[in-house]
């Protein structure tokens, strides 16, 4: 038996019910655009898309996101040198939750990526990372943009090793202390 609602069903429903499936609806495609931003993120981190204007995928409008020193942070290099570095974090196992009026969306995107860091303070080296980006999503002139959200590793580990025989600090600029990486991933990470 196929119970599937049918387009001459549509007539019996109440304005009510058609009202919740509206709403429905529209949640799974807040949900679908904001997988895109999301992933469109990853891929498009920075500003080395050469000829190619850049999306703002930040809520720049907003009263409570400091966009200026989002803008400075664009700036700033992650590496030194880009040898011996690469960043592989696809985006993947999305949690949205899209509020009742469909203007505000809570996500935690995961992350179990690959890099090859090559940093001043640090010998080459293969590492496997995982983590996690909690979000905040608003609409700002009818489009879904970024409110809040970081990246949070909670693993990061030498591939030969692995994370059961190997942890090893996150890098941060200027180089942290061991008493300093872990009050600032210590809520978070191992």
């Amino acid at each position: 038996m196929d119970d599937r609602l049918k387009v001459k069903d549509l007539d019996i429903l109440t304005s009510k019910e058609l009202v919740k499936i509206e709403n429905a609806l529209d949640k799974l495609l807040v949900a679908n655009e904001i997988q895109n931003i999301r992933g469109a993120m990853y891929r498009f981190h920075d500003d080395q898309h050469i000829g190619e204007p850049r999306r703002e995928f930040y809520a720049d409008k907003h009263p409570h996101l400091d966009f200026e020193s989002i803008k400075r942070s664009r700036l700033i290099e992650l590496v030194e040198s880009l040898e011996g570095n690469t960043l592989i974090h696809p985006v993947m196992t999305p949690i949205i939750e899209v509020d009742e009026t469909c203007n505000q969306a809570r996500v935690v995107t995961s992350s179990l990526g690959y890099e090859g860091l090559s940093i001043s303070r640090e010998e080459p080296m293969a590492i496997w990372s995982a983590g996690y980006i909690p979000s905040t999503f608003v609409k700002q002139d009818m489009e879904w943009r970024l409110l809040s959200g970081k990246w949070q590793r909670t693993v990061k580990a030498k591939m030969e090793k692995g994370w059961v025989r190997d942890m090893q600090r996150s890098h941060m600029k200027p180089p942290l202390t061991e008493e300093q990486d872990k009050n600032f991933l210590g809520k978070y990470a191992y």
